[in-house]
């Protein structure tokens, strides 16, 4: 079992409602199950956050990213813990915004 946690930054939790509310519109139960899978996913990071590539627009090694269906997690590892910074339709490029940690 993994001592590491994950935070969602305000901006990734926000996303993730986003995402939800919007696959909601047509399936309740299919958002609610993405949902899930989506903090699955954020989940899994701790025990091997090295696994996530590096994310290319910005090209830092503390910068990955996991691509879940059509979604990417953009996340960093800072003094031992995961901070998920955003989550967006893999089409769309990354773009650092005002991320607040902790």
């Amino acid at each position: 079992m993994s001592k590491k946690k994950f935070f969602l930054t305000r901006q990734a939790a926000l996303d993730i409602q986003d995402i939800t509310e919007y696959i909601a519109r047509d399936s309740i139960e299919n958002a609610i199950r993405f949902a899930d899978e989506l903090l699955e996913v954020c989940r899994s990071i701790p025990d091997f956050p090295e696994r996530g590539r590096i994310v290319p627009e910005v090209g830092h090694p503390q910068i990955r990213e996991i691509i879940h269906k059509n979604y990417r997690l953009v996340y960093t590892v800072r003094k031992g813990k995961i901070f998920i910074l955003q989550v967006f339709n893999a089409a769309r490029l990354f773009r650092m915004q005002n991320i607040e940690l902790e």
